[in-house]
């Protein structure tokens, strides 16, 4: 019991810790991106369409790429499918047999489906152009995202990756309002580290990246869960330079239901163990600035402290009384009347632990400050609709999470790991 109650009073510091550690960040850098002078000379860029089964959605993306405000003779679009087993690839090859304008379009098809990272590593290939994008077959990019990315990039050598600010296109339903409050928080914390110099994932809506580099340090991981998260570890290892945007919008389709979103944030998290036990001499290694000091070992206390949160403190503090509870109403009938009548006579103030309860109202206060800023910086307005999403991502999210890591462990320890 007495490590139990260490284990969360150590949860509450690590995390009263790192909002300090980043409130302190904000304060010192701000959050705004910086101001870059137009390009004189627009450099060539292709755009990269990995697909596996996007029949829903892909012809969409493609037309936001083919909408970009861009010289379309700058502008190269390669679009590969993976295998696919739906109507992805008819639905494409329908579209270039009609399309009629300027900008450079191909289809390339695998014969079998080798995962993102081998379909990635296809375009690259084929791939001369200066810049290289990855886009999502789900995500959709404003007209004028190009254009303000690449002075980022253009005007610092030492920068390998430019990544917009992804945001969620639909918020309807309970694991929809959870998203949207999980995307805007964690794209404003990215911001503030990449103040740092701390990003450790290149998410795959539309993540710019200098083409020479990719096949300098030696392409996309293809037998990797998380390529994006693998890809920004290894430009960190050889010290190359990522910057998060603030204020370049990109769109994405979330899962709607919570199998969905289960699925996707098992795969993300374990590949993000994975991908930590393979890159562990970055932990404490100063050669690596905040990033091996501080943003690696935070990652990896993290996800350790979800764990423990969903095996200890969801066991014994909620399920274990909550079966308590339920088996004493058995006694009286379920009257509930009665034993809320009975917990208020035996209520008393000297039992609550008052410093538990401190804490516990500290980190939430912080909770509410971080998305506030968030709505504040990402240009989002904050209504009654958000304070209601703020609430259920503060109360409900911990214990969705808590479902994920439990369910991560019980994989490994089955040597369960799953495709793209």
């Amino acid at each position: 019991m007495l490590t139990l109650e260490f284990v969360i009073w150590f949860m509450y510091f690590i995390t009263i810790y790192f909002a300090t550690f980043m409130f302190l960040t904000f304060l010192n850098y701000g959050a705004k991106d910086p101001k870059t002078k137009p390009l004189s000379k627009y450099p060539t860029v292709t755009v990269t369409i990995p697909a596996w089964n996007e029949e829903k959605s892909i012809l969409e993306t493609l037309k936001t790429v083919l909408a970009l405000d861009y010289p379309k003779n700058k502008l190269k679009v390669l679009i590969v499918n993976d295998a696919s087993t739906d109507n992805t690839k008819k639905l494409v090859q329908t579209f270039l047999t009609n399309y009629k304008g300027a900008i450079s379009v191909h289809l390339i098809n695998h014969a079998k489906n080798k995962g993102k990272g081998a379909a990635l590593n296809t375009a690259i290939k084929q791939t001369k152009t200066d810049y290289f994008i990855c886009l999502d077959a789900d995500s959709f990019i404003e007209p004028y995202a190009l254009k303000t990315m690449l002075p980022h990039i253009v005007h610092n050598k030492e920068v390998a990756s430019i990544l917009p600010f992804i945001k969620l296109k639909s918020f309807k339903g309970l694991v929809f309002r959870l998203q949207y409050i999980e995307y805007l928080v964690n794209f404003f914390l990215k911001k503030l580290l990449g103040k740092l110099d701390c990003i450790h994932v290149t998410p795959g809506p539309f993540a710019l990246y200098r083409t020479q580099i990719l096949k300098d340090v030696g392409y996309f991981a293809e037998d990797n869960l998380t390529e994006d998260l693998e890809m920004a570890l290894r430009l960190q290892k050889h010290n190359y330079g990522i910057v998060q945007l603030i204020d370049t919008h990109v769109y994405t389709i979330a899962p709607e239901k919570f199998t969905g979103w289960y699925s996707q944030r098992n795969r993300w998290y374990k590949g993000t163990l994975i991908n930590l036990f393979n890159y562990r001499k970055f932990f404490f290694n100063t050669k690596y600035g905040e990033f091996g000091f501080f943003q690696i070992p935070m990652t990896f206390i993290s996800a350790l402290l979800s764990i423990f949160f969903a095996i200890f403190v969801l066991w014994k503090k909620v399920l274990v009384p909550l079966f308590n509870e339920i088996y004493d109403l058995s006694y009286i009938n379920f009257d509930y009347p009665l034993m809320a009548k009975l917990w208020f006579e035996r209520f008393s103030f000297i039992d609550v632990n008052t410093m538990l309860l401190y804490f516990l109202i500290l980190v939430i206060s912080f909770a509410f400050c971080w998305i506030g800023l968030a709505h504040k910086y990402a240009k989002y307005k904050y209504s009654k609709t958000s304070l209601v999403n703020t609430l259920l991502y503060v109360l409900v999210y911990p214990i969705f999470l808590s479902i994920v890591w439990l369910g991560i462990v019980k994989d490994l320890i089955l040597f369960k790991i799953q495709k793209w």
